[in-house]
C-alpha cells in the first residue's frame, strides 16, 4: 500500500504544479479574449470587411475556444485532484486521465505559441511600409516559420494582370536572383495555377506526386517537399508565396499549409499596404514635382502672378509681384488680400478684386477684369510705374467660385523706353543717317542724352563769299541756291554716316564717333569732306550757268563734349562743344577755294589712306601754339565702303 500511497502523492503534487499553471494560462487566455471581443465587436465592428479586422476576428475565435477549453480542463483537473486525495485505488484510470490531460495542455500551448508567432509576425511585417523591405521580411518570416529551405514570392502585376517575379530567399536570409532560382520553371507554373485557382497546394513528396512528377525537372532538381498559398485581400489575389525543400520529403503537412495560410493573409495585407503607400509616394513626389515645377515657371515670369483662395486668402505670391509691388513675399502668404494690399493703395487691387466677386455669379465661366494704372510707388524708386492688370475669378469643373488669379504686368521699362525711343528719333531723324537712327532704336539706353567727353572727329564747312552773293541776289533765290548746296554735302556726310549738328547760315558742322562709336571715325570724317569737295564740283561743272561759289573745309580731331543742348522742354539739339570743335572751326575759316585743312591729331590716324601736301604751321584765334596742318589732296578707296 506505500508504494501507491506514494505514488497518488506525488500525482496530486504534479497536478497542483499543472494546476497552477493551468490557472495563470487561463487568466492571461481570458484577458487576451475580453480584449479581442472589446476590438472586434466594439472598435472596429463596423470594419469587419476589412482584412486586419477579419483577422482579429478569427483570432476571436481561437481564443474564445482555447478560453472555453482551459475552462473545462481546469475543472476536469479539480475532479481528478479530489479523487486522488479521497481514494489511493484507482491510481490507473487516473493515470489515463492525466495522459489526456496533459495531450489538451500541450495542444493548447502550441495553439498559444502559434498565435504568438503570428501575432510576432503581424507586428514584424507592420513595422515598415517600404515596398522592397515588406517583400523580404515576407520571405525571411514565411521560410522561417515553415522551415523550409528556400522559397520565392510573385505578384501580380496591376497594369497587366500577369503574376511576375518579385524576390527570392533562401533559409540563410540570403537573396537569390531570379535567373538562379533554377527551378523557375516548375515553381513559376506551380505558383500561377494556384493565383488563378486561389487554391493553396501542398505535397509531401513531389517525386511520388501524380500532379508533379511528370515535370522532368522535379526529377532533375529533386524536388521533395512543396508550399504554394495564395495572397488574397479584399477578394483580390495580388500573388502567391511559393515555399519548397530538396532535401526532406514529408517536411509539410496539413497544419504547416493552414499555417502558411494564415501567414500569407497578414502578409497580402502588409504587401498591399506597402504598394498603396509607394503609389501614394509616387503620386507624393509627382505632385511635389509638378508643384516645384509650377513653384520654377511663376519665378521666372516676369510679370506678378497672385492667386486667393476662395476666402481671399493670398495662396500664390510670385517673384515677379514681389519685385512690381515691391512686398516680400514671404511676409504676404497665408494672409487676407485686403490686409496686403491696403499697403498699396495706389494701385487699387482691393477695388479690382471687389469688382470680381461682385461680378461672379452673373458670369458662368469666370469673370475677366483688365485695368490700367499709372501710379507711384516710392518704396521702389521714383517716377510714374505703368502696370496693366487683369482680375479673373477662378472656377473649378462644377463652375464654384474656388478663388481670384491677379497678373500685373510691368509696362513701366516699355514705357520709359518709347518715350526714349520717341526723343532719340526726334533729336536725330533730322540730321544723321536712317541706318543710325535704326541702331540708336536698338538700345535707346545706351545713349547719353545727358552728356559724354569723348574723342570725335569734326568737319566744318562755309561758303566763301556768301555776303557779296547775297547782296546780288534775291532772298528767295539765295535760300534755294544755299539749300541746293547743302544737301549735296549732307549727302557725303550721310554717306560716312556721320552726325550733321549745325546749320549756322552759310556754314555746317558734322560730327564722327557719336552718337554711335566709329572706330575709323578720323578716316570718315576725312572722306566726307573729300566727297563734299568732289561732289559740289561735280555739280558746279553740270550747272555752268548758275553763279559759282566755293567752301572752305576743315578737319580736326580731339576730345569733345557731346549731347544734348538747349531748354528741357524746348528746343533741343543734339551738338559737340570743346576745343575740338573750336580747332576745326578756325582751320575752315583759314581756307578756301574747295581746299581742305587737316589738323596734325587727325593726319596720324590716317596718313596710311590719304594724299596731302606738306605740313606748315598755322596760327589760329584763341591758341598760343601754331597748329601743324596739312592740305588734303585725296583719299585712297572712296568708292568703297568702310567696314569697321
Amino acid at each position: 500500500m506505500t508504494q501507491p500511497l506514494d505514488w497518488v502523492l506525488k500525482m496530486s503534487a504534479d497536478l497542483r504544479q499543472v494546476g497552477e499553471t493551468l490557472n495563470r494560462i487561463s487568466q492571461k487566455m481570458h484577458e487576451s479574449t475580453h480584449s479581442l471581443e472589446v476590438a472586434v465587436e466594439g472598435r472596429y465592428a463596423s470594419e469587419i470587411g476589412d482584412p486586419r479586422v477579419r483577422l482579429l476576428s478569427d483570432a476571436l475565435h481561437v481564443s474564445r475556444v482555447a478560453d472555453l477549453e482551459l475552462g473545462r480542463l481546469n475543472q476536469s483537473l479539480q475532479r481528478i485532484s479530489q479523487a486522488l486525495q479521497g481514494q489511493n485505488n484507482g491510481h490507473h484510470s487516473t493515470f489515463e486521465h492525466q495522459e489526456s490531460l496533459e495531450a489538451s495542455i500541450i495542444h493548447l500551448k502550441q495553439e498559444r505559441d502559434q498565435q504568438s508567432v503570428l501575432a510576432d509576425i503581424a507586428r514584424t511585417l507592420n513595422s515598415t511600409l517600404e515596398f522592397d523591405e515588406v517583400l523580404r521580411l515576407v520571405m525571411d518570416q514565411v521560410i522561417g516559420f515553415v522551415k523550409a529551405e528556400r522559397g520565392y514570392l510573385m505578384l501580380v502585376n496591376p497594369a497587366t494582370g500577369e503574376p511576375e517575379f518579385a524576390t527570392a530567399r533562401d533559409k540563410e536570409s540570403r537573396s537569390i536572383s531570379e535567373s538562379a532560382f533554377s527551378e523557375a520553371t516548375i515553381s513559376r507554373g506551380t505558383v500561377k495555377r494556384v493565383i488563378s485557382t486561389r487554391e493553396p497546394l501542398l505535397t509531401s513528396d513531389a517525386k511520388i506526386d501524380n500532379a508533379l512528377k511528370a515535370q522532368e525537372s522535379i526529377m532533375a532538381f529533386g524536388i521533395r517537399s512543396i508550399m504554394c498559398a495564395p495572397l488574397i485581400v479584399r477578394d483580390t489575389c495580388i500573388g502567391a508565396v511559393y515555399v519548397d525543400s530538396r532535401l526532406s520529403a514529408g517536411l509539410f503537412g496539413q497544419q504547416h499549409l493552414d499555417l502558411l495560410l494564415a501567414f500569407c493573409n497578414q502578409a497580402a495585407i502588409a504587401i498591399d499596404n506597402a504598394r498603396l503607400f509607394a503609389d501614394l509616394n509616387r503620386a507624393m513626389r509627382q505632385v511635389q514635382d509638378d508643384k516645384q515645377y509650377m513653384d520654377n515657371i511663376f519665378a521666372s515670369i516676369a510679370n506678378g502672378v497672385i492667386t486667393t483662395d476662395a476666402n481671399g486668402i493670398i495662396t500664390t505670391f510670385n517673384y515677379g509681384a514681389s519685385l512690381i509691388l515691391h512686398l516680400d513675399g514671404a511676409l504676404v502668404a497665408e494672409r487676407h488680400y485686403h490686409e496686403v494690399f491696403k499697403e498699396r493703395p495706389q494701385v487699387g487691387l482691393v477695388e479690382l478684386i471687389g469688382d470680381v466677386l461682385a461680378q461672379r455669379d452673373q458670369h458662368l465661366h469666370g469673370t475677366f477684369v483688365p485695368s490700367t494704372v499709372d501710379c507711384e510707388i516710392p518704396e521702389r524708386g521714383p517716377g510714374i510705374f505703368n502696370l496693366n492688370i487683369y482680375v479673373s475669378a477662378l472656377r473649378d469643373t462644377q463652375g464654384t467660385y474656388i478663388g481670384t488669379a491677379l497678373v500685373i504686368d510691368d509696362r513701366t521699362e516699355l514705357k520709359r523706353s518709347e518715350a526714349q525711343t520717341k526723343q532719340v528719333r526726334r533729336v536725330f531723324e533730322r540730321y544723321v543717317h536712317p541706318n543710325v537712327v535704326r541702331e540708336l532704336m536698338k538700345d535707346p539706353k545706351a545713349l547719353k542724352l545727358g552728356g559724354e567727353t569723348k574723342e570725335i572727329s569734326v568737319v566744318f564747312a562755309d561758303i566763301r563769299g556768301f555776303t557779296r552773293l547775297s547782296e546780288s541776289m534775291a532772298p528767295g533765290a539765295v535760300m534755294d541756291l544755299l539749300n541746293r548746296y547743302l544737301r549735296i554735302m549732307c549727302e557725303a556726310i550721310w554717306d560716312e554716316e556721320g552726325t550733321l549738328t549745325a546749320f549756322q547760315g552759310d556754314a555746317l558742322m558734322a560730327i564722327f564717333n557719336a552718337p554711335l562709336p566709329q572706330k575709323l571715325h578720323a578716316l570718315r570724317a576725312v572722306r566726307a569732306a573729300w566727297k563734299m569737295r568732289v561732289a559740289v564740283q561735280q555739280y558746279q561743272q553740270s550747272e555752268r550757268e548758275e553763279k559759282l561759289f566755293s567752301f572752305g573745309i576743315g578737319v580736326n580731331t580731339g576730345l569733345a563734349t557731346v549731347g544734348n543742348l538747349g531748354s528741357q522742354n524746348r528746343l533741343q539739339n543734339y551738338t559737340a562743344i570743346g576745343d575740338a570743335v573750336n580747332v576745326a572751326s578756325r582751320l575752315q575759316n583759314n581756307v578756301a577755294d574747295n581746299n581742305i585743312l587737316i589738323n596734325d591729331p587727325t593726319y596720324l590716324q590716317v596718313y596710311r589712306y590719304v594724299q596731302t601736301g606738306q605740313s606748315f604751321p598755322l596760327t589760329v584765334k584763341n591758341k598760343t601754339t601754331p597748329l601743324i596742318v596739312r592740305y588734303l589732296m585725296g583719299v585712297h578707296g572712296t568708292d568703297t565702303p568702310l567696314k569697321e
